[in-house]
């Protein structure tokens, strides 16, 4: 007897570690799983060892170690970014770290007083020829690592006299000026003596086609309303329109002020410094610098040696190696990575929690166990914090496209699941895109407006280095746009290019073409020629017109306003802060401390939309006649509930309508505006961060994956014989309409 309920005792243990537990026992990655699930809990026990005093920031760079997000998955699905990482093998001595990791670090260090130094060593990546020594970013995330950079500095010079802090970057010699842009702001810049400084200032070469291709035989037809169409403007002009090179030339010119503003503004005491070798007292230091830097780039430029770097103020030191200071011993510095992770378990650590449950969370934990009870236990437990605020971070990167990798359809799930997720109180939509397709650009514009309108929730733009076309299509409707100074923006209207082959390509290369049609030809063999034409031109033309009133509408302008601006016109990030077509000028981590802001100071709007949407889909899911009565109230925005659900429902829902009323109340609501409590939004701090991957991450696809990469029918079976029992326990205990849901699961492995 004892026997027996041991092993019941056994059985009962193995199903509530789930199917996880179970697929890696099946898995030949289990053993690899276990021991890096058990080094990882071991990092974490030591993790507060790892900041003490007098502690050193160490951070080694290659071109491939920061990244905006981990791919394929940001933190929801673990297991499968685990296979990614090891598919991969990443160099272990430069680990990569997401850019809102390094900067949420940096921040954190600069106001932790137990940081005494960041030193910075950016080395070849490992495993690959004839690849640039360099961050690998583009200028405005490279413009927020360095404004990081100075804070640290600055906030280190308050904490400690001269001499018992530091900032130091090391780099054999630089390979692309923006990397010197970044090390600009340290304190200690040290280069090998055989090392050069690129310096030449920011530019770009436009190639034009039109002449080429006139040989041969390709003619290129284009529709668009705009004056400015640099996008098709390659391939139709055989040199820049005169309109096109002012626009690149205002862009190049505010990039450029921005470039050399930072430097100066870094390096102006080291080239002061010079002021006694150069008979110029009276000029002020910083306009000092600035003349100087001119002068270094049109004089000294491009190739700048090391001696001579130094020489005028541009670099610290030649030679050195990373690790010879006597600061590197042993137990002295930590790993950025390591670091920003030890300090957010001391965050966990030091905060105050939830507090004590309320009446209507001991209600809802009395209510039978379903998930709207669920949500709505995690949404007020989430909403009654005050001492945190949980951002979700969705990532919009790459090309536009309507499906693959980057597809609008993946943006907007993502979206999605962020809105749903009942601890996420705000979303900030990450955009590093240079636009493309329109249709799955305005989709993800209409993802914004469901979570806005629908969950209630607000959504905060934040722009990487471009968010142009699509791209600012996409956001127009966000409540608020962050930009850096460098971002490049705008771009609004809408071309379309049609490529057509000639007579001449054909005879060129000896081609003989028929064609089969009941309409009439509509390929790239054919030419439009007047209605059709005409009719493609219009397409284009009311394409354009929607996404100009998309901009009217979303940012709260004029059509005067929205007209000057959609010539098709790219803008500097401070350009569209005096266009109106971005709101603040700020960074990642100043667009993410905006959003938990204003997401705690919109909870009790928040909790009444998300109250009435799990209300919604609880009825829907209940699946019974009476659910019908019930539209009206699901159609009213104001949710009024009546205080009495019928039976029916609340024996298939698992809630009484008197607690949703009591929810909805507005004295209940009001607690979630205590004026008592005063937030204020800080990522190092009181922000929790929840990435939303826009991978597609089934949980079907990812074991099928396991089992290809696995290899063997044996591998093969046992992952699809775990799903069959994970599904027959499930299934014995969900109504005959869940049970067709539990069956799918295993479609794609058998």
């Amino acid at each position: 007897m004892q026997a027996d309920t041991g092993a019941k005792g056994a059985s009962m243990l193995l199903r509530a570690a789930g199917l996880p537990f179970r697929l890696i026992k099946s898995t030949a990655l289990g053993t690899a799983y276990l021991r890096l699930a058990g080094l990882a809990k071991s990092r974490m026990k030591t993790a507060r060892q790892l900041v003490h005093p007098q502690t050193r920031l160490t951070w080694k760079i290659n071109v491939d170690s920061i990244v905006e997000t981990e791919l394929p998955s940001s933190g929801r699905f673990g297991l499968r970014s685990l296979l990614t990482r090891a598919i991969m093998k990443p160099d272990d001595d430069s680990p990569k770290i997401t850019m809102l990791n390094a900067l949420t670090a940096l921040h954190m260090a600069a106001d932790d007083p137990r940081v005494t130094h960041l030193d910075v060593c950016v080395v070849p990546a490992a495993g690959t020829r004839n690849r640039p020594v360099s961050l690998g970013l583009g200028f405005a995330q490279t413009d927020e690592l360095l404004e990081a950079v100075l804070k640290f500095n600055q906030k280190k010079a308050e904490q400690y006299e001269s001499g018992n802090w530091g900032s130091s970057f090391t780099i054999d010699s630089f390979d692309d000026q923006l990397t010197y842009y970044f090390a600009s702001a340290f304190n200690k810049i040290v280069v090998q003596p055989t090392g050069q400084l690129p310096l030449t200032g920011i530019s770009w070469i436009l190639p034009y086609y039109k002449k080429l291709l006139d040989n041969v035989g390709i003619e290129v037809q284009t529709g668009s309303c705009m004056e400015y169409n640099s996008a098709s403007a390659p391939f139709t002009e055989s040199d820049i329109p005169d309109k096109h090179k002012d626009n690149g030339m205002s862009i190049l010119f505010h990039l450029n002020e921005v470039f050399l503003h930072a430097i100066t503004l870094s390096r102006a005491s080291s080239i002061a410094a010079l002021r006694t070798e150069i008979a110029d007292e009276n000029k002020d230091p910083y306009r000092f610098a600035q003349d100087f830097m001119h002068t270094a780039m049109t004089q000294h430029g491009p190739y700048i040696d090391a001696q001579m770097a130094k020489r005028i103020g541009l670099i610290t030191d030649v030679g050195g190696t990373f690790f010879d200071d006597e600061g590197y011993k042993v137990g002295k510095c930590t790993e950025i990575g390591a670091y920003v992770k030890a300090r957010r378990q001391e965050i966990e650590r030091e905060s105050h929690g939830t507090p004590v449950l309320d009446a209507m969370l001991v209600k809802l934990a009395q209510l039978q166990r379903r998930q709207w009870t669920a949500n709505m236990t995690k949404l007020l437990r989430t909403y009654q914090s005050q001492d945190r605020v949980t951002v979700g971070v969705v990532y919009l990167h790459g090309s536009i496209e309507r499906g693959g990798a980057n597809g609008g359809s993946l943006v907007c799930k993502a979206l999605i699941d962020a809105a749903e997720d009942p601890e996420v109180e705000s979303i900030v939509l990450r955009v590093d895109s240079a636009g493309g397709d329109f249709v799955a650009s305005d989709a993800i514009a209409s993802a914004v407006k469901m979570v806005q309108t629908k969950y209630g929730k607000l959504v905060v733009a934040s722009y990487g280095n471009t968010a142009a076309s699509g791209a600012y299509l996409a956001t127009t409707h966000c409540d608020c746009i962050f930009a850096s100074p460098a971002t490049l923006t705008g771009g609004i209207g809408v071309s379309s290019t049609r490529p057509v082959v000639t007579k001449r390509f054909t005879d060129l290369f000896e081609l003989g073409t028929r064609l089969f049609t009941l309409t009439g030809p509509n390929t790239n063999w054919h030419k439009l020629e007047s209605e059709k034409l005409e009719a493609f031109k219009s397409f284009v033309g009311k394409t354009n017109d929607s996404f100009i009133a998309q901009v009217v509408s979303g940012r709260n302008i004029s059509e005067e306003e929205a007209e000057s601006v959609a010539q098709g016109q790219v803008f500097t990030g401070l350009q569209a802060k005096g266009n109106k077509l971005i709101d603040v000028i700020g960074g990642f981590v100043y667009s993410v401390e905006a959003a938990a802001q204003c997401g705690y100071e919109n909870r009790a709007h928040s909790l009444r939309s998300m109250t009435g949407h799990y209300l919604q889909s609880a009825i829907a899911s209940a699946q019974c006649e009476c659910a019908a009565d019930y539209d009206p109230i699901l159609k009213d925005r104001k949710y009024q509930v009546p205080s009495e659900l019928d039976p029916r429902v609340e024996r298939k829902v698992g809630f009484p309508g008197k607690i949703v009323k009591a929810i909805l109340d507005k004295s209940y609501l009001d607690k979630f505006n205590d004026p008592t409590y005063k937030y204020d939004a800080d990522i190092t701090k009181n922000i929790r961060i929840k990435e939303f991957s826009t991978s597609d991450t089934s949980t079907s696809g990812l074991l099928s994956l396991i089992a290809k990469l696995v290899g063997g029918d044996l591998v093969r079976e046992a992952v699809a014989s775990a799903l069959r029992q994970e599904r027959d326990s499930i299934a014995s205990s969900l109504s005959a309409v869940e049970q067709p849901r539990a069956e799918a699961d295993i479609m794609d492995i058998k």
